[in-house]
């Protein structure tokens, strides 16, 4: 194994990226969204304990390791950045460059219309990310705020019957939504202010989100923009509890690096150097994307498709069989109830039917 990825010391992260653009753009062609809802976000890989790593460093969890950046759309990883454990969230220009790729490979390969909104939390709060989206990208964002103190006497003016009411998923919020320039900025941008509240029981039900959360989006604010999300369908888009929904959404993205993390059975990177444990790391990202490609063809009859790989492996993978030849012919012998269970001739059926993968040149 260290001899077959040393021969990928040298190879950049631009090579196996291009690999997942292909993915990413042959899903699109399979699916057909009409609306295309972008999440990013920086995942730590806890090499804390390896004994030596090239390009370990300290990270924002307090624990040595890597820290990829990572594009999502659904269950899919269709961007990763690999990059060592000091590059912060933001680092540079990664977000911007990354979203700008993406967005250019779906209007030439896809469609050149169809509404982009690109989810973030607050480690992207950048007026320069904003204007970037905005100006040269001509897309919408969701991206998480912060309470600075101005922002905080603002809303203090405010009584609780002004607020707006959300009910989701057994949670009560009380939102408002109003424009809001921090000091650093050329322009308002539309922001949200949401607040957890008590449940019919008086407890407060914690999942994925924090108590108090502001969210910055463009979302209502571009006329070109939002006219084109209304003709794919999306009005809903432009709404405070569908922005707040998304959010949240957001939020929940993470359970994606909790399925990869499983997927891999382990965070720690085998190899010393940086060059082959990238290598590791982007074959594990594009194994992860045919396995969600793969549980999303064969429908939810046979396997969940929001299963995670474990589930996966014990009900598709961990069960026995019996290998036969006869008559010139190789035949595999399950017992009646997994034949049943799985549907097995259906399953044959639509494996013997892949779809093309598509090319960029």
């Amino acid at each position: 194994m260290k001899r077959f990825f040393g021969k990928f010391i040298l190879i950049a992260n631009w090579f196996y990226r291009k690999i997942l653009l292909a993915l990413f753009i042959w899903r699109r062609l399979v699916e057909k969204p009409k609306i295309i809802v972008l999440f990013g976000d920086s995942m730590v890989l806890d090499n804390n304990d390896a004994k030596q790593r090239e390009g370990v460093e300290p990270t924002y969890k307090k624990r040595l390791g890597y820290q990829p950046f990572h594009l999502a759309w659904g269950p899919y990883l269709v961007d990763v950045l690999f990059r060592n454990g000091s590059a912060h969230s933001n680092h540079g220009d990664d977000f911007i460059k990354a979203v700008g790729r993406l967005v250019n490979a779906i209007r030439r390969f896809y469609r050149a219309d169809v509404p982009i909104i690109v989810v973030t939390d607050s480690a992207f709060l950048d007026d320069k990310n904003f204007r970037y989206l905005e100006e040269r990208l001509n897309i919408h964002y969701i991206c998480g705020g912060r309470k600075y103190d101005d922002i905080k006497k603002y809303l203090a003016a405010y009584s609780r019957d002004q607020f707006e009411a959300l009910s989701e998923h057994k949670q009560f919020w009380k939102y408002i939504d109003f424009g809001n320039r921090l000091e650093t900025w050329s322009k308002f941008r539309r922001c949200i202010f949401t607040t957890l509240e008590t449940d019919e029981s008086g407890q407060l039900q914690l999942e994925f989100v924090q108590t108090d959360h502001l969210i910055y989006t463009n979302l209502g604010q571009n006329s070109e923009l939002d006219d084109l999300l209304k003709q794919a369908g999306g009005t809903e888009y432009l709404t405070a509890t569908k922005i707040i929904q998304l959010d949240h959404q957001g939020g929940k993205g993470e359970l994606i690096h909790r399925a990869l993390k499983e997927f891999a059975t382990k965070e720690q990177l085998p190899f010393e150097g940086f060059g082959m444990n990238r290598a590791y790391y982007y074959f594990l990202v594009i194994a992860h994307f045919l396995y969600e490609a793969y549980k999303h063809d064969l429908g939810c009859d046979i396997i969940p498709v929001n299963c995670y790989p474990n589930t996966f492996r014990r009900q598709l993978i961990d069960f026995a069989v019996k290998i036969v030849k006869t008559g010139g012919r190789i035949i595999l012998k399950v017992t009646a109830d997994i034949f049943e269970q799985l549907n097995i001739t259906q399953l044959w059926q639509t494996i013997r039917q892949p779809q093309p993968i598509f090319a960029i040149t």
